[in-house]
């Protein structure tokens, strides 16, 4: 019966591997050789083609040696200019069978440093409107706080999100809509998916805070949003506000109307 089993197993193996197009996974001897720079960067450039990455290889080390080997890649993106680490591994088999299973964590890593990257842009897009937008740093030092909030009937931190944006009484919903809607647009360019795969959705918390005011923990949770890869504009407001809008643009109105309304309750 195991051998019935080990053997179903290796073709199922066979069938994903060389049939499932964008399979995850390749078979290989746990002497085999991990995923090369070579081929990390054609795979990428794929995946994230609609932000036209053109990646560099700075540095490949051998972090372990065979069996299991496993390499670290650093890679620069010449279009979008940041740089990011790479995990390229031969691991044992998820199934159970013999050999060994390549893996690389390149694409959860370049959509994260990506979205990262992504927020100075957002910093300073973020001011004409009003709103004052976290860069990165402070975002993972206001993570560290002390400070909470009130979730039902529970205390959670105050700050968790993967973006924050501060808003004071001078601050409309229209502001908010149009900023949040080009957020959109910039994690889903053409409404491609591909940055946002399930890992590497992304959290927008926005907090009332007046306008001058420098002890952050006086923020006052407003609100959140989740940009997720399957979910269109008008299912990304509705990760946040309760409409029951049958269209985007009521969807849009309700947006509005909820934010004015959260904001003139916080002054």
């Amino acid at each position: 019966m195991k051998q019935l089993i080990r053997y179903i197993s290796l073709v199922v193996v066979c069938i994903c591997t060389f049939l499932l197009s964008g399979c995850s996974f390749v078979w290989t001897t746990e002497n085999g050789d991990p995923a090369t720079p070579e081929d990390i960067k054609a795979s990428v450039e794929k995946e994230f083609s609609v932000v036209h990455p053109r990646l560099v290889l700075q540095s490949a080390v051998v972090e372990k040696e065979k069996p299991f080997q496993r390499n670290v890649y650093v890679f620069y993106d010449e279009s979008n200019g940041f740089s990011f680490t790479i995990n390229s591994v031969v691991h044992r088999p998820t199934l159970p069978v013999p050999g060994g299973e390549r893996d690389t964590n390149a694409n959860f890593v370049y959509s994260e440093e990506y979205l990262i990257h992504l927020n100075g842009k957002l910093v300073e897009e973020a001011k004409p409107y009003g709103l004052r937008m976290a860069p990165y740093e402070e975002v993972l030092e206001l993570s560290k706080l002390s400070a909470t909030r009130v979730a039902g009937t529970n205390k959670i931190p105050l700050f968790r999100s993967n973006e924050i944006i501060f808003v004071d009484k001078s601050v409309k919903g229209e502001d908010i809509l149009t900023f949040m809607k080009s957020i959109y647009s910039e994690y889903k360019p053409q409404d491609n998916p591909a940055l946002l795969h399930p890992r590497a959705e992304r959290h927008i918390g926005i907090y009332y805070l007046p306008n001058g005011e420098a002890d952050k923990t006086k923020a006052e949770y407003l609100i959140g949003f989740r940009y997720m890869a399957r979910n269109d504009w008008k299912e990304t407001m509705l990760t946040g506000i309760g409409s029951t809008g049958k269209d985007t643009f009521a969807v849009e109105r309700d947006f509005v109307k909820i934010l004015d309304h959260m904001i003139r309750q916080s002054i």
